[in-house]
């Protein structure tokens, strides 16, 4: 689906309503549907209703949108309290609608702006779930002492909390928060995912996130928002290859992954761990003869091939015959990490590049003896995916790294649609783009990825999806999604600081029993 701004909602909601829809009955579909998303959200927790839920509403939209919420908790049994922010003739049209439909069981508090702390802290002491209704998209910042203040109250409860299309004081467009915002366990958004909620520090304020559909059309959402694209939990789930419990390991794919020099042997053992995790039958490391005994004893699942090296101690270019045997049977090559720089080597890794038929994912040394050579990246290949982080994308294009992150968003759609690839720009979010130019944006990740090494893990397990079958781009999105929740899992038992590259390749099964075991939940 579509990822959108505050401005594009708008649109779309107001071509909706100008299209015959009225606005009170999107609000209606809109408060039905979050709420049979908070009702999906707790089942699969453990809860059973009735619970007791605390909903703060704000005057606008929003607060309307929370209204209809405790309407229909209080339907399904839960005991309602409604915390009003503004006094009842202040309401928006549509919010004073559904102020009068509210039933006898809801209770109703207001406040003023000086009590609003005290009035919630002796509320929410005795609710099991807050529900955050306070703000919409439209929310302007810096914020006024007495939300900040209010935030700061909802944050240390100890009760869960939903927040209703975005956490209150959360922008929108880029995810600013100023100074404070709500920290959500669950953000249910209406129609489309807002921008704001994939990228930091917006995007550790929401939570797990689920998007609900209200009957915007498809046309409409593609007119008015951009061609960047948000994927469910299920379509990653359904991304994954399939196989049988009869399978053995030559249907499963056959990696080939040329990487390491004397000084960065680690970076080949990561690249070989991620790749030996991500379900692959096979693995080959072709790494210089140097450090063939240290690759070798760490990966006992891999086959070693050592090649002759250069003075350097980097990988030596390989003779037709040599290089004709390793390609033998291999589904697809991973080339790049910890190559180290060498002229003989670089020009070699190029040229082996140019020219491979296999899926082939490139990271690291392997996209920089590119830039240091002064050659745009082509391929024979159909099947490319490049995976750079800002710096090295900087060097192919000869741009500092801050000025490869201010553009990102029109960089790489462009590169990719210049260079035919999927083109992977490792940060904060990671952005996908394919051949075509479309755009996705990675919902997972956060700083224990932070580490060297990290990368070359993400390199073998994309290597290993193109292995398996699975083509660039969904090879490119599955990968990364998988990597960020391997970096989240690793860091449950540990600081997210502390977190080791090794620890994200371990962790990788588990992500994937996550995705083989979730039932259309939202992702965190």
């Amino acid at each position: 689906m579509r990822i959108c701004t505050a401005q594009q909602m708008a649109a779309i909601d107001r071509e909706t309503i100008a299209g015959g829809v009225p606005a009170e009955r999107l609000m209606e579909r809109a408060g039905g549907e979050i709420t049979a998303g908070i009702l999906r959200y707790f089942e699969r927790h453990g809860f059973r209703p009735p619970e007791e839920a605390l909903v703060v509403c704000g005057k606008g939209n929003n607060g309307g949108d929370g209204l209809v919420i405790a309407r229909l908790l209080a339907e399904q049994d839960w005991g309602v309290t409604v915390m009003l922010l503004a006094p009842v003739a202040k309401l928006s049209d549509e919010a004073r609608l559904n102020y009068d439909r509210l039933p006898p069981a809801v209770a109703v508090v207001s406040a003023a702006p000086e009590d609003w702390v005290a009035e919630f802290r002796q509320l929410v002491s005795e609710v099991s779930v807050v529900v955050d209704a306070v703000f919409g998209t439209g929310i302007k910042t810096p914020l006024r002492g007495a939300y900040v203040e209010l935030f700061g109250a909802l944050n240390d409860a100890a009760s869960t909390v939903v927040a209703v299309d975005i956490p209150s004081g959360v922008a929108a467009d880029d995810g600013a928060v100023d100074p404070v915002a709500v920290r959500a366990d669950l953000t249910v958004t209406v129609g489309l995912p807002k921008l704001g909620l994939l990228l930091p520090p917006g995007r550790d304020h929401a939570g797990a996130i689920e998007v609900v559909d209200i009957g915007f059309a498809d046309e409409l959402c593609a007119r008015h928002a951009p061609d960047w694209h948000f994927h469910t939990l299920a379509e990653y789930r359904d991304w994954l290859p399939l196989r049988s419990t009869a399978t053995h390991k030559y249907r499963c794919g056959h990696l080939l992954a040329i990487a390491g020099s004397r000084a960065y042997s680690g970076a080949a053992v990561l690249t070989g761990l991620g790749a030996l995790r991500s379900g692959v039958g096979l693995v080959t490391m072709a790494v210089p003869v140097s450090i063939e005994t240290p690759v070798r004893s760490t990966l006992i699942e891999a086959i070693v091939a050592p090649l002759a090296e250069t003075a350097a101690a980097t990988i030596a270019p390989v003779d037709e015959a040599v290089l004709d045997r390793l390609l033998e049977r291999k589904s697809a090559v991973a080339i790049g990490p910890g190559l180290d720089s060498d002229p003989i080597s670089d020009a070699h890794v190029v040229d082996l590049a140019r020219k491979l038929a296999q899926p082939l994912v490139i990271d690291a040394d392997g996209l920089s003896a590119f830039a240091r050579l002064g050659v745009e990246p082509t391929f024979s290949s159909g099947q490319v995916v490049l995976t750079p982080h800002a710096g090295e994308l900087g060097r192919l294009l000869g741009l500092p790294s801050a000025a490869v992150v201010e553009q990102q968003w029109q960089l790489v759609p462009e590169l990719a649609r210049r260079w035919q690839v999927t083109l992977l720009l490792k940060g904060s979010p990671t952005l996908i783009a394919d051949p075509d130019g479309r755009l996705h944006v990675n919902p997972s990740g956060d700083d224990a990825l932070a580490h060297g090494g990290t990368g070359d893990v993400l390199t073998g397990l994309i290597g290993g999806l193109l292995a398996q079958g699975v083509g660039a781009s969904r090879a490119a999105l599955l990968g990364a999604y998988l990597h960020g929740l391997a970096g989240h899992l690793a860091s449950r038992d540990s600081a997210s600081r502390s977190v080791l590259a090794r620890e994200v390749a371990h962790q990788i099964g588990a992500a994937i029993a996550y995705l083989e075991e979730s039932d259309a939940r939202p992702w965190h």
